[in-house]
């Protein structure tokens, strides 16, 4: 598919880091895997993260600098190590994810540019819960949110960490976000930091109304996807899609994402947003990892 006409950058802040299992260990977190797909479907990138000056840290900037992604927003830190988490999984194959505190993206700094960024017309701003559980990343995200102020759409994918978000971080985020893209489990787990007593079956119409959102996209597993509009009564909803063989499916969750932006982006009916999405959330569970080695896996995916 084609855009329309040339698109304004979608800025990405967050985490990097690496994503270590008992044998092997592939590059992650949320945002970063967000932005990766999004540069190889041909939507222009600025990721805002920070890595530490280690050998970890070394190698996420050169795997970038081989796919060309852009790094002036990557920042190095000399005292705090590279993000890591260890993921082990059970018996069933259910990951468990251990993420290290005190680590790099816990720093980001509201540097000359990220200050430039903000004179930038930004099309679309992505965050998540994780990179606010520091003061320092906190602080230049609300930088960021005030100097874009309402000519950027911000979009809220709150991937939910235990133990690292607080009901301020939930409520602070959701009032800064005009699209919120949430699972099942993340919509019970907001009901219970916040105290909220409405059902769950009617929750995604009260943060809808609530914090003023444009849509919200609930994410449902197997079971597929529902899309929220606001001053639209009626909800798009789109079946689960089964990979041809599940590999793993760390990652879906923001391959699903990326495609709903892009897709947004690009002018496409909201069905469709979430049918692209559902899509290309279960090809990536037929590879290993959050992200392809191979760069013809996009090819299908392409806008530009």
């Amino acid at each position: 598919m084609r855009l329309k006409a040339p698109l304004n950058p979608v800025l990405v802040f967050g985490e990097v880091l690496n994503d270590k299992y008992p044998d092997q260990t592939f590059l992650g977190g949320a945002p970063f895997n967000y932005a990766y797909h999004l540069y190889h479907m041909g939507i222009p990138t600025r990721l805002i993260s920070r890595v530490g000056g280690d050998g970890a840290g070394q190698k996420i900037l050169e795997r970038l600098q081989e796919i060309g992604f852009p790094l002036g927003g990557v920042q190095m830190d000399i005292i705090h190590p590279t993000g890591e988490v260890e993921v082990s999984e059970d018996a069933q194959g259910v990951p468990d994810f251990n993420i290290l505190p005190d680590r790099a993206y816990d720093y980001i700094d509201f540097d000359p540019y990220n200050e430039s960024l903000i004179n930038e017309d930004i099309s679309l701003v992505y965050f998540g819960t994780l990179a606010q559980r520091h003061s320092t990343s906190a602080e230049t995200l609300q930088k960021i949110f005030k100097g874009l102020n309402s000519r950027s759409t911000f979009m809220l994918d709150i991937n939910l960490r235990y133990p690292y978000f607080t009901p301020e971080v939930i409520q602070n985020s959701l009032n800064q976000c005009d699209i919120l893209k949430v699972n099942t489990a993340e919509l019970a787990t907001i009901k219970e930091t916040l105290n909220l007593t409405v059902s769950l079956k009617d929750l995604p119409r009260y943060l809808l109304d609530t914090y003023k959102v444009g849509f919200l996209c609930v994410t449902k597993g197997e079971a597929g996807s529902e899309l929220f509009e606001a001053g639209n009564r009626e909800s798009f909803k789109c079946p689960g899609l089964a990979p041809e063989k599940i590999v793993d499916t760390i990652g879906s969750g923001d391959a699903f994402s990326a495609m709903l932006t892009a897709s947004y982006l690009a002018g496409v009916p909201r069905q469709s947003q979430i049918e692209k999405a559902t899509e290309f959330a279960s090809r990536i569970c037929e590879i290993p990892g959050a992200i392809p080695e191979d760069l013809e896996f996009y090819k299908p995916f392409r806008f530009a």
